[in-house]
């Protein structure tokens, strides 16, 4: 089986990266990335900020990038938009293996069919993927 391939001139990259929304007072995770989301995209699917498993979880992501410096520009701005969407919102972003305080047990998850079918699929290991 053959497996196509599209080369490009010179090496590229692109991140993606996961931020967790948190209360800025309470430190616990909040499930905001719907609004957030709809927001930030003008009520269409925006080109660099998605959904992840958990309401509590935003995924950025850059375009092709030729440098880290290209890649770190790209990620910055789509993370400003979503930290002052979440800023206005009283919420925060981070990044952590794991929230070290909140259950899950208290995760929405998100309402995308794919993640649906993913908890469906694998039922108490989805439900408790907090990372």
């Amino acid at each position: 089986m053959e497996i196509p391939f599209t080369s490009s001139p010179r090496s590229s990259l692109g991140v993606e990266w996961e931020l967790e929304l948190v209360d800025l007072e309470t430190r616990e995770l909040t499930g905001a990335s719907t609004s957030i989301l709809d927001e930030i995209g003008g009520g269409a699917e925006h080109p660099k900020a998605k959904h992840e498993l958990l309401e509590s979880c935003i995924e950025v992501i850059t375009g092709v990038c030729t440098t880290v410096d290209e890649a770190l520009a790209d990620l910055r701005s789509t993370v400003t938009e979503v930290a002052d969407a979440a800023g206005s919102r009283g919420l925060g972003v981070m990044c952590s293996g794991t929230h070290p305080i909140t259950d899950y047990a208290t995760q929405q998850i998100s309402p995308n069919p794919r993640y649906a079918k993913l908890v469906e699929d694998m039922q108490w290991l989805a439900r408790r993927l907090q990372i």
